[in-house]
């Protein structure tokens, strides 16, 4: 496999600072670091009712990314969905679009770090060889102790892991088409019903599941030192996630 063998996905939602695109130009820059040309499909989700009053704002926001995305940028195919339908649907939606058989899911306020090295070839070499179906880019610069529990083994700067997040990862087209998004509620963030799935099929009872961790092939890229390879620029800054567990995170409108 080839780096050419990848697309980019991103998605973007209204947050506090829109009209500003500021934070999705930061994303798309720190991408074009490891990937200069290859595409970028823009999944640009519409608003919920509860966000109508943000209606004028994202509406520039969006006149803005299309004149980027004309003018600017290269190679970016935007999606703008008139309704709103959360990473679940805009997923959906667009994974016929995608052409290559990886792709690299990246929500518009988590980039990769653009100062850290990633082995491409290396992780291709996992696709390659049908070690993995996803390959997870860490957010801490450590497995936090609290997470030791979630990790099954170190195997040559990639660590098999059964936790599920949506920073940034590699992923096989197909298995998101044939396996993640099937289990996923409508118009819902994707780990936040997929995590328990994972869990569900690779550890049942807390006892590792052969036949679970081959249907997923989970890994996290874990190079020796410092394993950081994505941040977050925090695009909500506090403010509600829409979710039946606002007040458990303490989100405010």
């Amino acid at each position: 496999m080839h780096k050419r063998d990848i697309t980019i996905v991103m998605a973007t939602s209204v947050i506090t600072d829109h009209p500003n695109t500021k934070m999705i130009d930061q994303t798309i820059s720190d991408i074009r670091v490891h990937f200069p040309d290859n595409e970028i499909i823009m999944q640009i989700d519409g608003l919920r009712e509860e966000q109508q009053n943000r209606k004028k704002d994202y509406d520039e926001y969006k006149n803005r990314i299309l004149w980027k995305c004309l003018h600017e940028d290269k190679n970016i195919l935007p999606f703008i969905f008139k309704e709103h339908s959360h990473q679940t649907n805009m997923m959906r939606q667009t994974i016929t679009e995608v052409k290559t058989p990886l792709l690299l899911y990246v929500e518009g306020d988590a980039p990769l770090t653009p100062d850290m090295p990633i082995d491409w070839n290396k992780c291709l070499d996992m696709f390659e060889y049908n070690k993995a179906n996803t390959i997870r880019f860490h957010y801490e610069s450590f497995i936090p102790k609290e997470h030791e529990h979630l990790m099954f083994g170190l195997e040559d700067g990639f660590i098999k892991t059964i936790q599920w997040s949506q920073r940034p990862h590699l992923s096989r087209k197909k298995y998101y088409k044939d396996i993640v998004l099937p289990r996923c509620k409508d118009k819902f963030f994707i780990e936040d019903t997929f995590h328990g799935a994972i869990q569900d099929d690779i550890s049942p009872y807390e006892v590792f599941n052969q036949e679970g961790w081959d249907m997923h092939k989970l890994w996290i890229y874990h190079p020796e030192g410092n394993i950081k390879r994505s941040y977050h620029l925090d695009g909500r800054q506090g403010t509600r996630k829409y979710t039946s567990d606002d007040a458990t995170w303490g989100y405010k409108e």
